[in-house]
């Protein structure tokens, strides 16, 4: 008989077969399998999220072309958001377009009806959506930007029918003087109540 040498064979190869065939008991191998494409769809859409939040921090959405907003010296950063009302050329803008003009305005009215059924649509709308009752004081902000060579009376009235629509809180638009390095510009906001 001839003499041969010894092969090498694994040591648990009769275990392994045991666990993976019909019979391991429910025991699952170590190997565990990814969905990649679905990770990365996920962290796709949370990473577009993140840089639209962090991208509107202190812009305005919609600021006129040659609107040239007052100076502040005290200036913070413009955090709570709301629906923007631009004061331009002795116009009311909602969203860009024009809601009424200082010279069609009744000068016995303090108000502007327009802008009073614009604001009270929207915060009728937020009170159905977020559950607000009718009598609990309505917390959302308005922003108000208005250029330098803005009639007052216009924003007076304008301050009078966001107040008359149901609206208590009022941030105004500034650029920030000397809040940062010079020149820097921002947006500031100012409590009305």
């Amino acid at each position: 008989m001839p003499i041969k040498l010894p092969k090498r064979r694994p040591a648990f190869a009769p275990l392994n077969r045991l666990r993976s065939g019909s019979f391991a008991g429910g025991k699952k191998g170590l190997m565990l399998s990814l969905n990649l494409t679905a990770m990365v769809d996920m962290f796709t859409v949370i990473v577009i999220f993140l840089l639209q939040q962090f991208a509107s921090s202190g812009e305005l959405l919609f600021l006129q072309k040659n609107l040239k907003l007052p100076d502040a010296h005290e200036a913070e950063e413009l955090t709570d958001r709301g629906p923007v009302v631009t004061l331009f050329e002795n116009k009311v803008l909602w969203e860009g377009k024009a809601v009424a003009n200082l010279e069609e305005l009744d000068e016995a009215d303090p108000g502007i009806p327009p802008l009073i059924e614009k604001l009270e649509a929207v915060r009728e709308r937020e009170q159905k959506l977020y559950g607000k009752k009718e009598n609990e004081p309505f917390k959302s902000h308005v922003v108000i930007q208005a250029d330098k060579a803005t009639d007052f009376q216009l924003v007076r009235k304008t301050i009078y029918s966001v107040n008359q629509a149901g609206w208590v809180h009022i941030n105004f638009a500034v650029v920030g003087v000397g809040t940062g390095a010079e020149g820097e510009e921002g947006a500031a906001e100012g409590e009305e109540g």
